[in-house]
This record gives structure tokens, C-alpha cells and sequence, in this order.
């Protein structure tokens, strides 16, 4: 039996839900900056939460996308649902504040309050504290093909039984200081949109969602010539009557375009943005959209790494 995608969740900068991985952004709104300002949906619904009132923004992104994607299934059994959250920076605000107070005024001075904040897995735990979730926990670090080994390890805890529902999810937030040294070592250009945010999808072995129907991850490279014959190889896994949705943004551009020779690529509206794990996640979202309206019976998704590796999936109707 497949693992179904049964409802998912996002929070970006072009909106909340389904409308915030699809609709066109203005560049003024892809900017890195934080979505839970006083104003915000986010904050209101979530600013008040015990748990999470001392936490970046990261914790609050995944806390709105994962409610999003739990409330779409009523009467779902909470303590039997595990969590993998895929990560490429993770904390940066709270880290760049900590370092920060140890390097200027000492390490004294360093906050024991902004420390915990500082750790890859502390948003998930809170995620699973607040809303309930009993199943297993685990963050994935890499580029933004760590949601893809996200995925399988979802799938391997839904095959041995650890979980009977598991929410994947990706998220990022930035520092101004994180942007310079993305940029200073090229693997971000200025002219690509930065964007935080989160995505959740809720997977399950039972339902009429999309399925996993194959995973392909692991292909490493190391360089960026490297990474289009390593990419070819990658999809040439997959059927090559299924089209190839458009999610390269940078210099993967070359990568796409070299890798899906011969394949159709599919693209819509929505403004090329780079959000590492965040965007993986709304790439799947996107894609799952595109199986509806476009009629298809599988399409393929490349999560092309910026840093080290890259990861395919392939859904079906």
C-alpha cells in the first residue's frame, strides 16, 4: 500500500494555505523578513501560545502549518502521529543573537534563555508539545534535498508501524548576516528572491490523496558541473512519459534544464523564490495542484541541492 498525501499546510510571504504556494509574489513581499510581525495572522493566532511566546519565527511558521494540515483530517488520533521537520539554517535568529552576546560581551554573558532556542530540533518540540503529537520525532539538516530524505523517513516509520499518520515538514527564517554569506559564496545571486516560511504535508497510508509512489534521494555532487550529469541520472529513475515540475530558481537552472532534456517541464505564476526546505515543501504542494488541474497521472519533483545533493519524488494519482 502507497503512502497518500491526505492534506497539507504552508505559510509564506504570498499568503497563508494552498493560495500562498501558488498565487504570483511581488518581489517587495519575498524579502527576508519576518511574517510574524504584530499584524500578522500568524502572530495572532499563535503570539499568546505559552510554549512558543520566547521562540524565532521558525517555531511560529511550522506551528501554523502544521495546524493547517492536522485540522484538514478530523478526528485524528494525535498521539499516533510522528514528525520530521526538514532544515537547511534552521534557528538563525536566536543563534545570530547568542553568538553575538558571546562574542562582544563574553561568555558570561551568553543567554541561557536564548540557547535552547539555538538547537535544530527545539521548533519541532514544540510542535509536538503544543499540538499534541505522540509519535516519533526527528529533524533532517542538509540543503533543500533534505526534504526528501524527510519523506522516506516518514514512509519507513509509516511501514514498521512506529506512526500511523506523520507530518513532513520544511522551514526556514534569515538573518541579514546569513544572506551576505550565501551570496558571498555564490550559492545565492542578488537577483534571486529570499523568502521564509514553512510547509507541512500530512502523510498516511489510507485516503485518496496523491501518492509517494517513488523516492529517489542520495545523489551527491561535487560541483556544479557534476551536478547536471548526477541530476540526469537521478530522474532517469522515473518514467519519462511523467512531466518534470519547474523548481529551480539559481544556477540549478542549468542543472533543470541539462537534466530534463527530452521531458516536459511544467511551470505556473508563482514568483521563482529561494526558501531552501520551506520552498521544497511548497514544491510538493504545487505539484500535488498541478495532478488536479493539468489532468495528469504522475509528475516528477526534483529538489535541486544547492550545497551537496540532489533528491526526486514522484507522485501519482
Amino acid at each position: 500500500m502507497k503512502t497518500r498525501i491526505l492534506s497539507h499546510g504552508s505559510v509564506s510571504p504570498a499568503g497563508i494555505g494552498l493560495t500562498g504556494c501558488t498565487s504570483p509574489w511581488s518581489e517587495s513581499r519575498s524579502q527576508a523578513v519576518s511574517l510574524i510581525g504584530k499584524d500578522s495572522p500568524v502572530f495572532s493566532r499563535w503570539g499568546k501560545e505559552p510554549r512558543i511566546r520566547r521562540a524565532s519565527p521558525l517555531s511560529y511558521y511550522l506551528m501554523e502549518a502544521a495546524e493547517q494540515a492536522l485540522a484538514a483530517i478530523p478526528n485524528l488520533d494525535r498521539k499516533r502521529v510522528g514528525l520530521v521537520t526538514a532544515f537547511f539554517l534552521g534557528n538563525m535568529v536566536y543563534t545570530v543573537k547568542f553568538y553575538r552576546q558571546i562574542t562582544e560581551e563574553g561568555r558570561r554573558f551568553g543567554s541561557p534563555i536564548l540557547f535552547p532556542e539555538t538547537v535544530f530540533n527545539s521548533p519541532a518540540s514544540h510542535v509536538a508539545a503544543t499540538l499534541g503529537l505522540g509519535g516519533p520525532i526527528y529533524s533532517q539538516i542538509g540543503d533543500k534535498s533534505s526534504w526528501v530524505n524527510a519523506l522516506r523517513t516518514a514512509e519507513c516509520w509509516l511501514k514498521i508501524g512506529s506512526a500511523d499518520h506523520v507530518l513532513v515538514m520544511g522551514a526556514e527564517e534569515f538573518d541579514s548576516h546569513v544572506i551576505d554569506a550565501l551570496r558571498a559564496s555564490r550559492l545565492l545571486t542578488k537577483n534571486i528572491p529570499i523568502s521564509e516560511g514553512a510547509g507541512a504535508i500530512l502523510l498516511g497510508k489510507t485516503g485518496d490523496g496523491p501518492a509517494l509512489s517513488a523516492i529517489s534521494d542520495g545523489h551527491s555532487f561535487t560541483s556544479r558541473k557534476n551536478a547536471r550529469f548526477v541530476a540526469r541520472e537521478g530522474l532517469a529513475d522515473f518514467y519519462s512519459d511523467y512531466p518534470v515540475i519547474s523548481t529551480a530558481v539559481g544556477w540549478d537552472r542549468s542543472v533543470q534544464e541539462f537534466a530534463a532534456t527530452g521531458r516536459e517541464v511544467l511551470s505556473d505564476d508563482s514568483m521563482p523564490c529561494e526558501a531552501f526546505t520551506a520552498s521544497a515543501a511548497w514544491d510538493t504542494i504545487r505539484a500535488m495542484g498541478m495532478l488536479q488541474t493539468h489532468g495528469l497521472k504522475g509528475i516528477v519533483i526534483p529538489h535541486w541541492g544547492l550545497a551537496q545533493q540532489t533528491g526526486f519524488v514522484c507522485l501519482e494519482k
